[in-house]
């Protein structure tokens, strides 16, 4: 996602790096709470004892109202969270709303084997200025010499078929294969991949990022997200015109779609109720991009594989239970 260089006082602040990582619910012996953990707001998850799970520090970027509950999006992760619009937790709301306008941590608990926000820590100074250092609004280059237009439609054929081949579960993937298969998250893990492998061809890429609240159907079934992201390709069309494609086979497996009908497949209403609030294109180097513009990158593909091998083995649209990623770190 990025480089970061950890200096000694920083390196005990690794752990909320991979804390942040945590997009699905992760077992703590440390966080609990019994059944009335939201009855009063001014206590914090170590007083409590019961079935509540610990998702760890990690930054909300979006917070929208819907139904009597709110729907939280925080960084990295595109599955949908929620808190429910109680007086019980006016402060937590209010705790994640101030968070969201600032781009500052939180210490999220969750409703075990559940998206549902129960409690909510402040974080630290620390916490706060670790995460500061960690999203950038900085456009970052690289070296990397490559070709940024696909000289023809062929070529890009060529290029989406090497790119499926490597989808998990074929007899042609490398390791770590693409879950393309599994569409619930990882997103931004497969679109870096998409990249590299594209970079190994000689071509580089755009991505693009479309945010809301996004429904899809992968062909067998639904899946949610607040955000979703692809590899965002130019190439020449039969008359030498440059024209631009979107590469998903987690959503599309015939081949590259022009953004709009992709955006448009991710707004798939025959899934429930759903809209696009934004879109954003972005060097193809970004691993991350908040509805803000903030930007996070993995250079070394360190957490790209780990994302990429933790769900392997997994398909469908069910978002849980599924193994963490807490430990995909940089």
């Amino acid at each position: 996602m990025l480089t970061a260089v950890l200096t000694k006082q920083n390196k005990t602040m690794k752990k909320l790096l991979l804390s942040m990582m945590a997009f699905v619910t992760i077992a703590s012996s440390n966080a609990c709470a019994d059944s009335n953990a939201n009855q009063d707001p001014t206590l914090t998850a170590k007083e409590f004892s019961g079935n509540v799970q610990n998702f760890g520090r990690t930054v909300p970027v979006s917070m929208e109202k819907e139904s009597g509950k709110y729907r939280v999006n925080f960084i990295i992760t595109a599955q949908n969270f929620e808190i429910q619009d109680s007086k019980e937790n006016t402060a937590y709301i209010s705790m994640i709303r101030e968070a969201v306008e600032n781009e500052t941590p939180i210490h999220v608990f969750l409703k075990a084997g559940t998206h549902e926000i129960v409690i909510v820590d402040p974080p630290t100074e620390d916490d706060i200025r670790y995460f500061k250092s960690l999203l950038t609004k900085e456009t970052r280059s690289e070296t990397q010499k490559a070709v940024s237009v696909i000289p023809n439609q062929s070529t890009l054929n060529s290029l989406f078929t090497q790119i499926k081949n490597q989808s998990c579960g074929t007899s042609t993937a490398s390791s770590p294969c693409i879950t393309f298969r599994y569409a619930v998250d990882g997103c931004y893990a497969r679109a870096h991949k998409m990249r590299q492998i594209l970079l190994s061809a000689g071509y580089d890429c755009e991505k693009q990022f479309v945010y809301g609240n996004l429904k899809a159907s992968t062909g067998s079934c639904c899946v949610s997200w607040g955000y979703h992201v692809a590899i965002l390709v130019s190439f020449k069309n039969a008359s030498g015109t440059v024209e631009k494609r979107i590469i998903d086979p987690s959503l599309f497996t015939g081949g590259p779609v022009t953004d709009t009908a992709w955006r448009n497949a991710c707004v798939n209403t025959s899934c429930g109720s759903a809209s696009a609030s934004s879109y954003a294109n972005t060097a193809g180097n970004v691993y991350y991009r908040s509805p803000s513009g903030s930007l996070l990158y993995d250079n070394n593909y360190i957490n790209t594989n780990c994302v990429l091998t933790t769900f392997a083995a997994l398909s469908g649209c069910s978002p849980s239970p599924a193994p963490s990623v807490a430990n995909c770190g940089f």
